[in-house]
């Protein structure tokens, strides 16, 4: 079988393999016992089910397809380790030997036939594997099983939307809390196995952002402030303002990049001039979340000023005034002229510019080798930045569970809907000194 999907193998950074040579087989051939724990049809009865016909010998298409079965199939097994396979086979044998003492029957479980059809999910598992070839955002040869198992959800939802889903279903349980039973192949033991064995297989290549410290935020706003002075069109200042107010957001508030971008203008302008105290200002979010229904208003108090010096109120005026001169008093306070959201791709590229220039003319602030392109993300770089820091200030972990799990309970008087920005103000006023600490230790 010429099995060209990618198999995971222990590796220092040089290349080098190291592992075992026992593990040379993991994968690649299946074990005694393999049957009796993982649902099992071979590779012509699957080819059949799956196109009502035998293989042709001289077609490169069902070769391929063959030799996807069999990977689906090696996977599917290996959902098991060995030793759990071990142990039931060797039950098995002694169950037999002890029926054998009392001359009982003997009557296993039958092992098939199965139903003329696919009711593993193998074509599911094989749409995922032959993905799996692709090229990938990590590597040139294969795609990350964090992709690929996509398809299992959209499969999943085609499925429960069709006729055949609809007329199997069956739901027990309230408006909230429920129990489906269904008959969705992709929920079946075979591919439950397969999925696990197939990860197994090819591990996960996880690459977090990279957790930018504080003395880079310094160094990057240091670089800001100096272009600032030196500005003159709109165009150049409101990017350069927008970048500036973005990082201190992001940063102080232990925002994901997203989150930063669903900063409401008019909120934001009104709370500099109104409401934001002398040693706090409000930033506001107006954004549909994930397990909600309506659009709804965030505020998070952030400290005017921080213990190392991170001026938040500066920039966050600097943002409001170039909007001001726009014309603009409404919308996304990160947004286009036309009143849309930004796309983070603006905000990051001129970060990753910086940081390069940064390192160039400081080598030793920066990572020697880092490439900020790749390592570097708004999405989470901030955040991890902030909460790692934190951490190293000492805070305590309920604060910095707190400011982390802003959209959680805790926050739950900052986000009621269809309340007016006092209204919720009044709401968040007396945690503003427990939520400003995290900010301020920063």
């Amino acid at each position: 079988m010429q099995d060209k999907f990618f198999q995971f193998k222990p590796t220092d950074e040089d290349g080098f393999d190291w592992g075992p040579k026992v593990s040379r087989q993991r994968f690649r051939e299946a074990r005694a016992g393999d049957h009796l724990v993982t649902p099992f049809q071979c590779d012509l009865c699957h080819f059949r089910n799956l196109t009502h016909r035998n293989p042709s010998s001289e077609s490169p298409q069902d070769t391929f397809l063959l030799c996807c079965i069999r990977r689906a199939n090696l996977d599917a097994l290996w959902g098991r380790e060995p030793l759990t396979v071990q142990a039931t086979l060797r039950g098995a044998r002694q169950m037999l030997a002890l029926w054998r003492v009392v001359h009982l029957p003997i009557e296993l479980p039958p092992r098939g036939p199965f139903p003329v059809k696919d009711s593993f999910g193998l074509r599911t598992a094989i749409a995922m594997l032959v993905k799996s070839l692709e090229p990938g955002r990590y590597s040139k040869d294969y795609q990350q099983f964090e992709t690929i198992r996509k398809l299992r959800a959209s499969y999943s939802n085609m499925y429960m939307s069709s006729s055949l889903g609809v007329d199997c279903l069956r739901t027990f349980g309230g408006e909230t809390a429920k129990l489906s039973l269904t008959n969705l192949p992709t929920n079946s033991i075979w591919f439950e196995r397969f999925a696990l064995g197939c990860l197994r297989r090819m591990g996960q290549d996880v690459r977090q952002d990279w957790a930018i410290p504080i003395d880079a935020i310094h160094a990057l706003l240091g670089a800001l402030e100096k272009e600032w002075g030196r500005l003159q069109g709109w165009a150049e200042r409101y990017r350069t303002a927008s970048v500036g107010a973005f990082i201190v957001i992001a940063f102080c508030g232990s925002f994901r990049g997203n989150e930063v971008l669903l900063t409401d203008l008019y909120g934001l302008d009104k709370y500099l001039r109104e409401l934001s105290g002398e040693n706090h200002v409000i930033v506001p979010l107006l954004g549909k979340y994930k397990g909600e229904i309506h659009n709804r208003y965030h505020l998070t108090p952030l400290a005017a000023t921080t213990d190392s010096g991170i001026q938040v109120r500066v920039w966050l005026q600097r943002l409001t005034e170039v909007w001001r001169e726009a014309g603009r008093s409404h919308g996304p306070a990160f947004g286009t002229r036309h009143g849309e959201v930004l796309e983070s791709s603006f905000i990051e590229e001129k970060i990753v510019d910086l940081l390069y220039e940064l390192r160039e003319a400081n080598p030793g602030l920066l990572p020697a080798e880092m490439d900020f392109g790749e390592e570097f993300g708004v999405s989470r770089s901030f955040r991890r930045g902030a909460t790692s820091t934190a951490r190293v200030r000492k805070l305590p972990e309920e604060v910095i569970n707190l400011t982390n799990r802003w959209r959680k309970f805790e926050h739950a008087k900052g986000r009621r809907p269809r309340l007016t920005m006092q209204d919720h103000y009044s709401d968040i006023r007396i945690l503003i000194p427990e939520l400003v600490a995290f900010s301020q230790a920063l």
